[in-house]
């Protein structure tokens, strides 16, 4: 069962900064509403092929999982495609100059598999809920001069 979350937000900031700031996933931890710590896996420069792996904690379970950059397009795109057995997800970003700053698209895909197919509509409102909460976030912070 494939499910998709988007979410979309406008940031005030030219799409360059928003672009870079976004597709560092050092950043993500400072931003996203959830307990999640990313690290490059890869040497710099980052773009198609680096890697990186996540350590997420919800409530009492932490797992962690592995990604690669399948796609690199700056400052237009970007794809980050799950590659662990736990974390079957392709998220896709793209970035729009936009009058007064930059609109950000989000669609994260998510094959939900075995059990985790019983919770799927469960877990997809609180992850989408999450990537909303955190998009506020990241306009809040980089229209501040946080980030």
């Amino acid at each position: 069962m494939t499910s998709a979350i988007r979410n979309s937000i406008t940031i005030s900031r030219p799409i360059e900064d928003v672009f870079a700031v976004l597709t560092n996933v050092e950043n993500t931890g400072k931003w996203f509403p959830a307990d999640v710590r990313e690290w490059w896996t890869s040497e710099p420069p980052h773009g198609v092929g680096s890697t990186r792996r996540a350590r997420v904690r919800m409530g009492w379970i932490s797992t962690e999982n592995d990604a690669v950059a399948t796609a690199y397009e700056p400052p237009t795109r970007a794809v980050l495609k799950g590659t662990s057995p736990n974390a079957p997800f392709e998220a896709t970003l793209t970035f729009e100059p936009v009058e007064g700053g930059t609109l950000v698209e989000s669609t994260i895909q998510l094959d939900l598999r075995g059990p985790a197919r019983l919770f799927g509509p469960m877990f997809m409102r609180w992850y989408g809920g999450s990537w909303e909460r955190g998009l506020v976030n990241l306009k809040t912070m980089m229209e501040a001069g946080e980030l």
